[in-house]
């Protein structure tokens, strides 16, 4: 039996207002999935690792730099945006390829938000995490933006 995996990444806010819906295994076609419509763009999540309890591990997110993809992730990273990663299981010989098929398995989940990014000429690498410290009760700097606070203090 083979097996293959597709990714659907979400962006969206913390409203729950979506911005990008992107699926990596569909090839050059919007597939309808979960009751919306997802786009084919070419992108990689790894470091996705089963575990108990939450770590604060984060994922790595490689995506081709195309203009769509430079200005959902400079809206990203200025409002704060969430990222749901969801990685599904499947076997494409008995279940054909050209759409999601219903059975397929979910076999993981990840949600966080840009904690670095860096830039090459053809794609751009992001870390994915929370902004939350993980000791101690400090007040989560990366979260605050002028969407969500208005303009700082100028001194």
């Amino acid at each position: 039996m083979a097996r293959a995996q597709s990714q659907f990444l979400r962006i969206y806010d913390a409203v729950g207002i979506t911005y990008q819906r992107w699926q990596n295994f569909y090839s050059n076609v919007i597939v309808t999935w979960d009751s919306a419509s997802w786009v084919y763009v070419a992108f990689t999540a790894s470091g996705v690792a089963s575990g108990v309890t939450g770590d604060e591990g984060g994922i790595t997110l490689t995506l081709p730099a195309t203009g769509v993809v430079e200005q959902a992730v400079d809206l990203a990273m200025e409002q704060a945006r969430l990222f749901e990663v969801k990685t599904y299981e499947f076997d494409p010989v008995a279940d054909g390829v050209s759409s999601p098929p219903a059975g397929q398995t979910l076999i993981s989940t990840f949600l966080g938000e840009i904690t670095s990014a860096s830039e090459s000429n053809f794609e751009f690498t992001l870390q994915l995490g929370s902004s939350l410290s993980p000791v101690g009760a400090q007040f989560p700097p990366r979260t605050m933006t002028n969407n969500l606070i208005g303009m700082g203090m100028q001194f």
